[in-house]
């Protein structure tokens, strides 16, 4: 992802910091770079990984569907392993980062809230306390103090706003908190989870692995047209090729009718974004899911999806012609998942653009038959 203003904000410190630019994470933008597929926690840690394994199937007894007084034959059993559950936090400290203006990369092996723009109103470039009502552009009003589960740009109501109370996170950014300028520039607060060195999961090291995901989500506030949500999962190759695989739950105004692909230059990073439950292809939502949708909403709906090795497989075959001799490794048992990220921000130029969302439970599992 394009980081906005890096360079004029580092100045001298722009080397020491292109790593930084690496763990920013990617995708949802279908700008002129990105073409459409058209073929066929604890309070004090936040850490939220987890490898829990659990046994479900139906008939007598078992965890998932199906009649428990049945007396036929049952399903196979399946095992589900949580990579990822979305934690518990008291408050937002000691969970929001804004690495451009403390100079320290985000987070590994807990979750976290990352600003990608520094503050213009605060000489250290950090967000400060701000106790307005931000529930009425995210949809998620946390208990009081909100000081305690709230920073912003300036204390002050209508300020871009981070929230993280509970099992829930939200944001309001609004364009007006950007440094004026004739470019275009890029907002975005992510709620986001870098899995540590050797704790990386490979999702499909056994070809009968079904990689799940699932979140409840609200998006009331939107302004703008390039203005979008993407559930967002970084994977890995030895070789360092990475490919970010995008559910596209949101773009305001219309819903893009199939997957599209993109390269992330500062993260060198590969893109497909597929639209949930409009192209299948590469994402399958579950019967309970909503759809991707072009207009914002009030209340929680919930999102829900699987990704089958084989969905991988056409997936990096897709990207593979798109970026020839670029993506190179299409076995999918090949990527770890480095990173998990909701990708929710806007692109703005010399235009009024805002974005209030908020989400809880999201989860990140693996089914296996």
């Amino acid at each position: 992802m394009e980081k906005i203003g890096v360079w004029k904000i580092l100045g001298q410190g722009v080397v020491a910091l292109v790593v930084l630019l690496v763990l920013a994470g990617c995708g949802g933008s279908d700008a002129a770079a990105s073409t459409a597929a058209t073929s066929s926690s604890s309070a004090s840690s936040g850490t939220a990984a987890g490898g829990s394994t659990t046994t479900s199937g139906s008939g007598s007894g078992s965890t998932g569907s199906g009649s428990s007084g049945g007396t036929g034959s049952s399903a196979p059993a399946a095992t589900t392993k949580m990579l990822f559950q979305q934690p518990q936090v008291s408050s937002i400290d000691g969970h929001f980062v804004v690495p451009l203006a403390n100079h320290v990369a985000p987070p590994k092996g807990s979750f976290a809230l990352v600003a990608w723009q520094t503050n213009r109103f605060q000489s250290n470039g950090e967000l400060v306390a701000t106790a307005w009502d931000a529930g009425a552009m995210t949809g998620f009003t946390p208990a009081a103090p909100a000081t305690a589960a709230q920073l912003g740009f300036q204390n002050e109501a209508g300020t871009s706003t981070a929230q993280m109370e509970g099992n829930t996170v939200g944001a309001y950014i609004n364009s007006k908190d950007l440094p004026p300028s004739n470019a275009a520039q890029k907002m975005m607060i992510t709620p986001q989870y870098i899995f540590a060195a050797g704790a990386q999961p490979s999702p499909f090291a056994n070809p009968q692995s079904l990689l799940n995901g699932a979140l409840e989500l609200q998006v009331p506030t939107a302004v703008g047209s390039d203005v979008y949500i993407v559930a967002d999962l970084l994977f890995q190759s030895p070789s360092g090729q990475r490919v970010s695989y995008g559910v596209a739950i949101f773009r305001n105004g219309r819903i893009t009718p199939v997957a599209t692909t993109g390269y992330d230059a500062p993260s060198n990073s590969y893109m497909l974004n597929s639209p949930l439950g409009v192209d299948e292809r590469f994402v399958t939502p579950t019967d309970d899911s909503a759809a991707a949708s072009g207009t914002p909403w009030s209340g929680w709906r919930h999102f829900a999806w699987s990704i089958s090795y084989a969905q991988f497989v056409s997936a990096l075959q897709y990207l593979a012609a798109q970026y020839p001799g670029k993506v190179s490794s299409i076995d999918p048992s090949e990527y770890v998942l480095a990173e998990i990220h909701l990708n929710a921000e806007f692109h703005e130029q010399n235009t009024a653009a805002a974005l209030g969302w908020s989400m809880q439970g999201m989860e990140i599992f693996t089914t296996t038959p």
